[in-house]
């Protein structure tokens, strides 16, 4: 097996790990009754909460039409970024599935089972899909699973499952030169151009992407 396909394999295994164990960290905040408290102002004789939103940079529109480095460089990624969005987003829509449906099943032996369930409906209706990835793909996954949730992939797996299986996860995956100790960062690097171009996406503002070459037969 060649190395971007072990890549790809461990990228994924990784990945439909964190979805299973976002569902579980909602099972436990479900059970501990967390809540939220917010502090509020008192405006003409109405208690007003205060609720701090995530800041949101506001990017010029790039001028593709040129051919320069960076140019084809943020097209590249602009398309992986494409395809690997919408799964980061699944994570945070599986949440919210558990959250509406755990308050309605009464006993852990059902709990435990509807997790099963879910888990083999999601590998069926996933995983194929997700084989079609590059491992350049997977990789942007784990890091805006990583944006999402404000984790990262060995926090998750070691807060919900132990240390020593986010160790033989992180062994594994130091094999095929990744890190799942790597933090999401946008103000630098790569993460700052997915930042910008996943602000962009959530925006409606992403730029038309020129078609891709045809290659020569």
């Amino acid at each position: 097996m060649k190395k971007g396909e072990r890549n790809k394999i461990l990228l994924l295994s990784i990945f439909l790990s964190i979805l299973s164990l976002v569902k579980l960290n909602a099972q436990t905040i479900e059970e501990q009754g967390y809540y939220f408290i917010l502090p509020m102002v008192i405006e003409n004789g109405d208690s007003i909460g205060l609720v701090d939103l995530r800041t949101i940079t506001i990017y010029p529109r790039r001028n593709l039409s040129r051919a320069t480095r960076f140019n084809l460089r943020y097209i590249k990624f602009a398309r992986k970024v494409q395809r690997a969005y919408p799964y980061a987003r699944l994570a945070v829509k599986i949440l919210q599935d558990i959250y509406d449906t755990l308050p309605q099943i009464e006993t852990e032996k059902q709990r435990r089972r509807f997790m099963r369930a879910y888990d083999k409906a999601l590998r069926d209706r996933y995983m194929d899909e997700l084989k079609q990835l590059t491992v350049t793909e997977g990789r942007i996954l784990l890091k805006l699973i990583d944006r999402e949730t404000g984790k990262t992939s060995f926090y998750l797996v070691e807060s919900l499952r132990g240390h020593l299986p986010a160790m033989f996860w992180q062994s594994i995956a130091r094999i095929f030169g990744e890190n799942l100790k790597t933090s999401y960062d946008p103000t630098k690097g790569i993460d700052r151009i997915i930042e910008e171009i996943v602000v962009k996406i959530e925006t409606g503002r992403l730029e038309t992407l020129p078609p891709r070459k045809k290659k020569k037969k």
